[in-house]
């Protein structure tokens, strides 16, 4: 998941180094363009005029003439140098910035704690189970269950996607120490039930929920031991 954020800040570095090139080359013509077209205006024969014919020019004026660029496209070759020097410039630059992105991606994969596993066996322990059952509304126990879960997952220190909602990065937490996704479907689904509906939660829903909770536990518990 750092990876695919890395390569989001690498296209990101790339289209503002792209918007930079433009400007400069712009900026670096004042306006116009690296080829200029001839200036002044062309004499048109009015309404009824015959045009005049000139003598074939001589040979030699019209070599001066082409040799001269009179009427010909005009090149700023220093505004040329200008430009493929800061195309290569910028390029560099993109390269660097690309280059460091993925080290920096790579680093965060390889030190990211996976969390707590401790905590998690302790969230939902036969103690943490034991003050859930205490609960006197049914509703609130369940939500209690997977509040647990969330609490010991932020506290966990595993790193946290900015756009991870905690649901999900619970879920996360948990997969990685091996916990199967039926047992925290179910949970999860309970839990969205007690807390977001207006339908009534009965003991049965709490004491689903709890069953959810030790099957947690003893995954995690197994995870540590053959681990």
């Amino acid at each position: 998941m750092q990876r695919g954020i890395g390569r989001a800040k690498g296209g990101a570095a790339a289209a503002v180094v792209a918007l930079g090139l433009l400007i400069l080359l712009w900026g670096t013509g004042e306006g116009r363009g690296l080829v200029r077209p001839p200036q002044g205006d062309a004499e048109l024969p009015g309404p009824g005029e015959v045009p005049t014919l000139s003598p074939p020019p001589d040979v030699a004026a019209v070599t001066t003439s082409a040799s001269e660029g009179d009427g010909m496209p005009a090149i700023d070759w220093g505004q040329v140098a200008i430009a493929l020097f800061l195309i290569l410039v910028l390029g560099i630059v993109l390269k660097w910035l690309l280059s460091r992105d993925w080290e920096q991606d790579h680093t965060e994969l390889d030190d990211e704690p996976v969390g707590d596993r401790e905590l998690l066996l302790e969230a939902t322990g036969e103690a943490a189970r034991a003050r859930v059952l205490a609960e006197g509304d049914p509703r609130n126990a369940v939500v209690a269950c997977w509040v647990a879960l969330e609490d010991a997952a932020e506290r966990g220190g595993m790193l946290r996607d900015p756009a991870e909602t905690s649901a999900e990065f619970t879920r996360r937490v948990l997969t990685t120490w091996s916990v199967d996704e039926p047992t925290l479907d179910e949970l999860a689904a309970l839990y969205r039930e007690a807390r977001f509906s207006r339908r009534e939660i009965t003991p049965d829903h709490r004491d689903r929920a709890v069953a959810a909770m030790e099957s947690v536990h003893d995954q995690l518990r197994h995870a540590r031991e053959v681990g």
